[in-house]
């Protein structure tokens, strides 16, 4: 499959994913995935549109998301939508530009402290996601002091909320989540973790994150391993992801993961 071929393929998948909880509106070439519960979405270009994107169309957009009180967010890939990057700054939208990367082969590396989580496993994963919420929250890859404290503390962060929207998810293996350990402590719980969501023979690493005061332990990369290897168990040909940064695409990219293109987030602040 060339990389045109390869993301033609992920946009039916960035398509499909939303709608499984998520209603649709149109907006000129534009489609707004407006969330019925849990994490918000955002609007991405139509699948199979050939419109050109303006600076209305995606002030439409915002108009709308401000009306619906959700995030003024929009997503794409750069070398799919080459002109939207265009249209989303002069809307003032700040645009991050993110790694895009797919999985070559069979995951390189090892499952370590990693492991998946299964139905039985409620409290830790909300250790798991209470501990990815740090660890965006203070981003980057080094290390840094936030640890089990700052874990429990985020008990009660969105993200960590195990509510039965995310239940009946992993139960359905809509989701399937994996968290880590300190090998020598096990019993203090996850201190990261990560998922990834299926969709047919497609699937995407989201979410890996690692408490500062635990990271360069190898444990992102362990995580990686762990979710792609179970992807592939699971029947999924086509396993991808979009790093924060070069310096976590080269985490990424030791598991076996190759750029393919750059994924774009644009977002713009309620005032």
């Amino acid at each position: 499959m060339s990389d045109d071929e390869l993301l033609a393929h992920l946009e039916t998948y960035y398509d499909a994913v939303p709608r499984g909880r998520a209603d649709t509106e149109q907006i000129g070439p534009l489609t707004l995935f407006v969330a019925r519960s849990g994490w918000p979405y955002y609007a991405r270009p139509s699948l199979g549109g050939a419109s050109p994107i303006s600076v209305d169309d995606v002030r439409r957009v915002l108009d709308r998301q401000r009306k619906l009180g959700v995030p003024l967010s929009l997503e794409w890939v750069a070398e799919t939508t080459p002109g939207l990057e265009q249209a989303a700054m002069a809307a003032g939208m700040r645009v991050e530009h993110c790694p895009l990367l797919v999985l070559e082969g069979e995951p390189a590396g090892g499952a370590g402290t990693a492991r998946m989580l299964g139905p039985g496993d409620a409290a830790d994963l909300a250790l798991s996601r209470a501990a990815i919420s740090v660890s965006f929250e203070a981003g980057g890859i080094g290390r840094g002091g936030e640890g089990l404290a700052a874990r429990d503390a985020a008990r009660d962060a969105p993200f960590a909320q195990v509510n039965d929207t995310l239940r009946d998810r992993l139960a359905e293996g809509a989701i399937r989540a994996a968290a880590a350990y300190v090998s020598e402590q096990p019993e203090l719980g996850p201190v990261g973790g990560g998922s990834h969501t299926p969709v047919g023979a497609i699937s995407e690493i989201a979410g890996v994150g690692v408490l500062p005061a635990f990271r360069q332990r190898g444990l992102a990369g362990a995580l990686t391993y762990v979710l792609a290897r179970d992807a592939l168990d699971h029947g999924v040909t086509t396993v991808f992801c979009s790093a924060q940064s070069i310096d976590v695409a080269r985490i990424y990219a030791r598991v076996g993961f190759r750029q393919v293109a750059t994924a774009c987030i644009a977002s713009l602040p309620t005032p």
